[in-house]
């Protein structure tokens, strides 16, 4: 098999971008956004859809400027200087060391397996999520294009046929209040993470120009048609096997299909989601890792790569964090409300300065405008994290900005000492 076998076409790229994005969020976040602004939550959908394809945009067109392994933190570097480039991969493996253990939790909740807890169930599903990075790329995309396919399907059938069947009477009973509206859009936000680690797998690619944007651009519009369909359906339906007082949930939306099958069902589409979250996350951050580890940043045992360009080191680093994540778990030092809180606060500092940079790069001005509107979002939502989380990303920017202008110092120095040889 040629290496141009092996990379990733359009479709297989789309499997990394569907399930990943829709991930834990779409299984548990439409019946909270309901119950938090009532019938103006279709509404914060619909914003938070438009800011989707906006990331799509923006995250699509810095990974095929930038293409590498280090993905768009190389754009940073181009802006800010090799430092800060350092700084916002070290936001995003912060934000990967923590991040998928909360996703696994989710995912284990609905598999129940006799003699096994949640949180050992999340082992299991951690050991096999590690077996699945150690294939071959290509063959991840197929799973995880299979895996996501099945899931937007299943999600589909399910809120399609709700509206159909069970249509509400009444849509707007509700009077619009602007405090939970836009507290609302604060939780859809984490539903559009992910974009940023695309370009971690442009070297996987077949051709960068074509395939990148194809796929960016057909998995916004699943992902768009997907959620807005489930929010709908919990919004705007009402099923009768969901008894009065109940809240509606995406397994109420799944029940007219599959009936009694419908646990069944959750077993497959949450954890499926979940996964393919967590594949798209490691993968990307390992191969960042890895990159980082040639340039002397880390420990260069951590640059080794199988023959199928496998990043090993990355992988096994992290597992290993995960599983010193886990032993806190299980001693209860730290629960799953905690993990999403320091996964999240990495994950927004590693995106805000990334648009930073952007806002640099890119000449349009309204693509201008709209990236300082995200920047001022981003900010806002950062000021919500814990102290710990705010102590622990000014220490690291500090030190990586001190770094930063104390090289840039050292090149003036130095471009000054040739310019003054030159005149001489």
């Amino acid at each position: 098999m040629t290496l141009i076998n092996r990379k990733l076409n359009a479709v297989q790229l789309s499997g990394l971008i569907i399930g990943p994005i829709l991930g834990s969020g779409i299984i548990l976040l439409p019946p909270i956004i309901y119950d938090v602004a009532g019938d103006y939550a279709i509404f914060s959908w619909i914003i938070i859809m438009l800011i989707n394809f906006f990331f799509a945009f923006l995250f699509g067109q810095l990974s095929i400027k930038f293409p590498g392994e280090a993905g768009v933190t190389q754009a940073v570097e181009v802006v800010f200087g090799k430092y800060i480039k350092y700084l916002t991969s070290f936001f995003l493996i912060g934000a990967v060391c923590f991040g998928p253990i909360a996703v696994l939790m989710t995912a284990a909740q609905f598999l129940q397996i006799d003699g096994f807890s949640t949180k050992w169930m999340a082992v299991l599903l951690m050991g096999i999520t590690i077996l699945i990075l150690l294939l071959n790329v290509s063959f991840i995309g197929k799973i995880a294009f299979v895996l996501s396919s099945v899931s937007a399907i299943l999600l589909f059938s399910g809120g399609l046929t709700s509206l159909i069947q069970y249509p509400k009477t009444d849509l707007f009973t509700t009077s619009f209040d602007f405090s939970t509206f836009g507290y609302s859009l604060l939780l859809l936000f984490w539903t559009i993470v992910g974009w940023e680690v695309i370009g971690n797998y442009s070297n996987e690619v077949k051709d960068v120009r074509k395939t990148i944007p194809k796929a960016i651009g057909f998995s916004a519009l699943i992902i768009t048609i997907v959620c807005l369909l489930v929010a709908a359906s919990i919004q705007w339906s009402t099923i009768p096997t969901v008894s009065d007082g109940s809240q509606i949930n995406v397994a109420s939306i799944l029940t007219p299909i599959f009936g009694g099958w419908t646990g069944w069902i959750m077993g497959i589409i949450a954890p499926g989601l979940c996964l393919s979250s967590i594949i798209l996350f490691i993968g990307g951050t390992a191969r960042l890792i890895r990159r980082l580890a040639e340039e002397g940043v880390l420990p260069k045992k951590l640059s080794y790569r199988t023959k199928t360009n496998i990043p090993l080191g990355g992988i096994i680093a992290l597992s290993c964090f995960h599983v010193f994540v886990f032993v806190l778990i299980f001693f209860n030092w730290i629960n799953a409300t905690q993990i999403v809180a320091i996964a999240d606060g990495f994950f927004i500092s590693n995106v805000f300065v990334t648009m930073l940079a952007a806002i640099k790069l890119f000449k349009q001005k309204i693509v201008k405008m709209l990236i300082g509107m995200m920047l001022l979002v981003l900010f806002m939502f950062l000021s919500f994290s814990s102290p710990f989380i705010l102590v622990s990303i000014a220490i690291l920017t500090i030190f990586f900005v001190y770094k930063q202008i104390k090289f840039n110092a050292k090149q003036s120095c130095k471009d000054g000492e040739k310019n003054l040889l030159m005149v001489k």
